[in-house]
């Protein structure tokens, strides 16, 4: 009796084992994919696809979200591509400096639903320490919406979503990047400082 009890002992710790070091295993396995070296965070392996046509913005906000919780200097990688994404709220404050590396071309969705609140594409709100960089573009692809802008007829239009979007961002710098085809404007900034454009 004795003996059998210590096997199923012996048997219960080896399987409380096996999960415990299969979830580190797994675990390690996620931390990996998502960073390389340096904080740095490459869509792609976080699932992104950069045929112009999968919804990429699962992805792209957990790179944010992983970014903007490490400490140091963290990079956000878009490689080349043409990644499309719905609206993408990049909120703060982050523990350390983020950097946003675009190399390849990020696409607004033309699916006006996706846009909800204020509307806007890329929303930057209380991060400070934040570059924008690289030579891929932010591809608002406002002429397939334009036509559905009404506002020149009446007043009380829903106005089409801007590109780019910053407030509260202070000691930050947006450089090199193309933004481009813009549903409506390009560009706003809201109680920033420091900034270099």
């Amino acid at each position: 009796m004795a003996c059998t009890n210590n096997a199923m002992r012996a048997l219960f710790l080896l399987v409380l084992f096996c999960i415990v070091h299969g979830e580190k295993e797994e675990s390690k396995g996620i931390d990996a994919k998502a960073s390389g070296p340096g904080g740095s965070f490459d869509i792609t392996k976080l699932g992104a696809s950069g045929n112009g046509k999968t919804d990429n913005t699962k992805a792209v906000q957990e790179a944010w979200a992983s970014a903007c919780g490490g400490t140091g200097k963290q990079t956000i990688l878009i490689p080349k591509g043409d990644f499309l994404v719905g609206q993408l709220n990049f909120t703060g404050p982050c523990k350390g400096d983020v950097t946003i590396q675009v190399d390849g071309n990020l696409l607004a969705t033309t699916d006006l639903s996706q846009y909800k609140d204020h509307g806007n594409w890329i929303e930057i709100l209380r991060v400070d320490n934040l570059v924008i960089t690289g030579k891929g573009n932010l591809d608002g692809q406002g002429p397939a919406v334009w036509s559905k802008n009404s506002c020149t007829k009446k007043y009380d239009c829903k106005i089409l979503p801007n590109s780019l979007v910053m407030d509260f961002v202070n000691n930050g710098e947006v450089s090199g990047v193309t933004l481009l085809n813009s549903k409506f404007f390009h560009m706003n900034m809201y109680r920033c400082k420091d900034m270099l454009i």
